[in-house]
């Protein structure tokens, strides 16, 4: 018995002197912040939009309750959206002129290149610039002009309230308004795509993100649209593509911009065939 108690009694002790050692407790496990739910509306760029979706598919993956609302419409009409504070983030395939950046923050999640695309079995492989400028201005009408078959081009264009038109524009046409006889507007870059796989005597251009079975890039003054060519600047036809959010803009989606803006979330950029830009 007194062997036992002696024991007990040393136990004790021992469990005495470790609380009053001064040992630290070891730190409480991290509790986890709650996660985040809601709804973010966007509307912009079509060219953007299957960009912001796949983006929205790995912040689901981590925040299942928040629903994402991912419209098109246009740049234009995604910059103004901001500035009506309709949306919460805008998409935009363009840079904002004068007073449209008013009040906009603007995050740069991609850099996107603008291909020049006719038919896979067009045997056209390259323009210049002065080509394309002419060929969307109507100066020159005809394949033959520029080393291909005798047909009569049929140049397509996006519409006015297209990012990727208003960038075209601005790099090839400085400006101006496609004019060419035979001229046919595709309302998304989808569209676009089909109506130049459905057309061996079309031109037309997508981005990187919107190739299609049926349709083959154009070298523009020797140069292949690639994301490296796009990096070292010897393939001109490049344009940003951005995310808009305005004062109106909910903290939530500012969470989903500086996902998008993360290492995550810009692996998910260069998995889907954009220039990251980070």
């Amino acid at each position: 018995m007194r062997i036992k108690f002696l024991i007990t009694t040393i136990g004790v002790i021992v469990l005495l002197l470790s609380a009053c050692s001064g040992t630290p407790d070891a730190p409480p496990t991290p509790t986890t912040a709650p996660d985040l739910s809601g709804r973010v509306t966007f509307a912009g760029s079509t060219t953007v939009q299957p960009l912001a979706d796949k983006i929205g598919q790995a912040f689901n993956a981590q925040h299942p309750d928040v629903v994402l609302d991912i419209a098109a419409g246009g740049s234009s009409v995604g910059i103004q959206a901001v500035h009506d504070g309709t949306v919460d983030i805008g998409m935009a395939s363009r840079a904002l002129k004068g007073n449209e950046a008013e009040g906009i923050t603007i995050s740069q999640i991609a850099v996107d290149v603008i291909a020049v695309v006719v038919h896979a079995d067009n045997p056209i492989d390259g323009l210049t610039l002065s080509q394309l400028h002419d060929i969307y201005l109507g100066t020159i009408a005809n394949w033959s002009e520029v080393g291909g078959s005798d047909r009569d081009i049929v140049v397509v264009t996006r519409d006015i309230n297209s990012g990727t038109r208003g960038a075209f524009d601005d790099l090839v046409l400085d400006g101006q308004e496609p004019d060419a006889p035979n001229l046919e507007k595709a309302l998304t870059a989808g569209d676009m795509a089909v109506a130049v796989a459905n057309n061996p005597a079309a031109i037309g251009y997508v981005g990187f993100g919107n190739f299609e079975p049926g349709i083959k890039p154009l070298a523009i003054n020797s140069v292949q649209p690639s994301e490296t060519a796009a990096r070292n600047g010897s393939y001109i036809l490049v344009r940003p593509l951005l995310l808009l959010t305005g004062p109106l803009t909910q903290p939530l989606a500012v969470e989903f911009v500086n996902f998008a803006l993360s290492e995550h979330g810009q692996n998910v950029v260069i998995e889907n065939g954009w220039v990251p830009a980070n």
